[in-house]
């Protein structure tokens, strides 16, 4: 006989669960104690049930399994909703616990009571409240295969407090078996035959294909039909930057000169990817709903292929088991006009590599500066956090991923994601280094997780682009409202200093020429680090300045 709370934790391990993340409530008190008895599974407590959600995400990017996390009833929930939606956004497996109140006290507007299934249901999978213990590891075990299965994503699971408590003489539920699907050899040589048909096929490439088996049939498909492939946004990552059929990143505001390129193609192979408006470039490429060329659409669950756009064939498949099946239908030489056309493609992605602007201001330091010099001196193996921001930008464009480096980033422009991402980076990967950057505005929205970094032992090293304003609102405020600023200004504290409160080192920049070894400081510091850059909010982006943006409003 044991506690429900003890079957739900011996799921979790048939699972492979190792690591979960929470902010510890009353409503859940039975799962902690029974975590407590168990060394196969690690607690990470955070500081924030969104940033303990954040880093349930990382982790899953890193594992490829489910990310998990638990937090407490109402408040802890509505905390942790920006994970929920991050995931959807990204097509990421995440299982939220939920604690809930007592199963006597349900619809009696009792204390923290939230009715979860209304409130998640246009974000999460699948939202299950467990009245019967008896079903809680059955249901348990189906969470794990609706966030995988199909589309990946989010599910809420809520745990009245007293049913944890029940005691029966169930077992833990084992995983349930995953489907796969797969691809008829007559519609593989459909594919072939229309990449042979193309003078200008192009591959875009997306969040399913981010692990090292996805990455792999990728290159191989890619090199085998001689087909670019340009990365879906946040998936810089997906193929070594410095190989030629690497075309570029289709990431918020694409360089003018990437977007016109790639429209030239004559067939679009998404694989992996839902093909949503920032990939698309706002749907017009390849458009919704009339694409210019023929598109192929790879994705796992037919209800998001050919959903809003026609599509020359519409494949229901894992992306992986895809590009490996498809690999043999390779001709035996690749064609001349492929070739050519990716020499063009790689050739304006690296040119678009390059920084041409200065890299000091009257006002601070170009932020270009701080990425080139993270670029030289971050190890291959390198993980790198990306918060949501302007900033953003330089790091997209002008770092170097693949081959090894790993980009992690929220597609749902979520600010907040960098640090606890960072420091579930680290502990998952300790061995290696990583690197987050984030703004002044995001870190202080989840900065405090550099307590839980000096709590776990992760080392991560937090460069802070602090220019004293919400920059991508300005951004937007200068084009639409130029020289009328309003509610973006922002009053910082030190971060340096503050870095050091923690325990952390803290590093303050104010030239271009001191990032290099300050970068290196922290990073052989082996210990959380912040290097605070004073930013130049002029050069507001790696597009345009304040003035340029103002004298084409007032234009």
């Amino acid at each position: 006989m044991k506690r429900a709370a003890d079957l739900l934790v011996d799921t979790l391990m048939l699972h492979g669960v190792d690591r979960v993340f929470c902010v510890p409530g009353e409503s859940y008190l039975s799962v902690l104690d029974s975590l407590s008895q168990q060394s196969g599974i690690d607690i990470v407590t955070c500081r924030h049930e969104g940033s303990a959600g954040f880093m349930a995400l990382a982790d899953a990017h890193l594992t490829g399994r489910p990310g998990v996390c638990f937090v407490s009833r109402g408040p802890g929930a509505m905390n942790a909703s920006i994970a929920v939606h991050s995931a959807q956004q990204d097509a990421v497996p995440l299982i939220l616990f939920i604690g809930q109140v007592e199963r006597a006290h349900r619809h009696m507007n009792a204390f923290q009571e939230v009715d979860y299934e209304r409130v998640f249901s246009s974000m999460a999978k699948w939202v299950v409240e467990v009245d019967d213990a008896a079903r809680l590891p059955d249901i348990a075990a189906m969470a794990f295969h609706a966030a995988q299965s199909g589309t990946p994503g989010p599910v809420v699971v809520a745990l009245p407090e007293d049913m944890l408590e029940d005691v029966l003489p169930s077992v833990a539920a084992a995983p349930l078996p995953m489907p796969s699907a797969g691809i008829s050899e007559l519609m593989l040589k459909r594919v072939a035959a229309m990449i042979g048909e193309a003078k200008r096929p192009l591959v875009i490439a997306g969040g399913l294909l981010k692990n090292c088996a996805g990455q792999a049939a990728l290159q191989a498909a890619a090199e085998a039909f001689g087909i670019p492939v340009v990365a879906a946004v946040r998936h810089a990552d997906l193929l070594p930057n410095s190989h030629p059929q690497y075309a570029g990143h289709l990431t918020y505001g694409a360089p003018a000169e990437l977007s016109a390129a790639v429209q030239k193609a004559d067939l679009v192979l998404a694989v992996g990817t839902r093909l949503g408006d920032v990939t698309t470039q706002g749907y017009r490429f390849p458009a919704a709903p009339h694409p210019a060329q023929p598109v192929i659409h790879v994705w796992p669950d037919a209800s998001s292929v050919g959903q809003i756009r026609h599509v020359a064939l519409g494949l229901v498949s894992d992306p992986i088991l895809f590009l490996e099946t498809l690999r043999p239908y390779a001709p035996q030489s690749v064609p001349r006009s492929h070739i050519e056309w990716s020499k063009q493609l790689h050739s304006i992605a690296m040119e678009l590599r390059k920084w041409r602007g200065p890299l000091d201001a009257e006002d601070g330091v170009v932020f270009a500066a701080a990425v080139l010099a993270a670029d030289r001196v971050l190890s291959k193996s390198a993980i790198i956090t990306i918060d949501a921001g302007n900033f953003g930008g330089w790091v997209q464009r002008l770092m170097n991923f693949g081959g090894g480096r790993t980009m992690l980033a929220p597609s749902s422009g979520a600010m907040g994601y960098g640090v606890p991402a960072a420091v579930s980076a680290s502990l998952r990967r300790p061995d290696d280094e990583v690197i987050c950057f984030v703004g002044d505005g995001g870190f202080l929205m989840t900065g405090n997780e550099l307590a839980t970094a000096m709590q776990t032992g992760a080392c991560p090293v937090i460069v802070v682009a602090d220019n004293g304003s919400y920059g991508t609102i300005r951004m937007h405020q200068e084009k639409h409202f130029p020289q009328r600023v309003s509610a973006t200004s922002l009053v910082n504290p030190d971060f340096a200093r503050l870095a050091e409160t923690y325990g952390a080192l803290g590093i303050a920049v104010d030239r271009s020429e001191q990032i290099q070894d300050a970068l290196q400081t922290a990073l052989a510091a082996r210990r959380p680090s912040i290097v605070s850059v004073r930013t130049s909010l002029e050069h507001i982006s790696a597009s345009a300045t304040v003035a340029q943006l103002r004298q084409r409003a007032f234009a």
